[in-house]
């Protein structure tokens, strides 16, 4: 395979705790990184990986991060890279729903997270 092209509106919506996942890459098509598309109409619960780094690039309207006790604001084309035991959480900072592109590495297993 020389490479991989899909579309988000292509892939299955799924809902989860701050709105709606839809998978772009999983772990059979690089055991390496997995890549998602979140639209964040609320706010995720405190967790933190144990193994995983993820990297939130905002694609459409604002978000805030809690890491540990700081807030980092990130707005559309600014990005966040969150290393293995921080403990974080993300929830949109406007009406307008925000959209993100989520990249694990390595790919995201419920076994590595953590909710605090």
């Amino acid at each position: 395979m020389t490479h991989i092209v899909r579309k988000v509106k292509d892939a299955k919506p799924r809902d989860i705790t701050c709105g709606v996942m839809r998978d772009l890459t999983n772990s059979t098509d690089c055991k390496n990184m997995d890549m998602v598309h979140v639209t964040i109409t609320d706010s995720t619960k405190k967790h933190y990986h144990k193994k995983l780094t993820e990297i939130y690039f905002v694609l459409k309207g604002a978000i805030d991060v809690e890491l540990d006790d700081k807030v980092e604001h990130l707005a559309e084309g600014e990005m966040i890279m969150i290393f293995p035991e921080t403990n974080h959480k993300a929830r949109k900072t406007s009406k307008e729903d925000a959209e993100i592109l989520v990249i694990c590495l390595p790919p995201w297993a419920e076994s590595d997270e953590v909710f605090v």
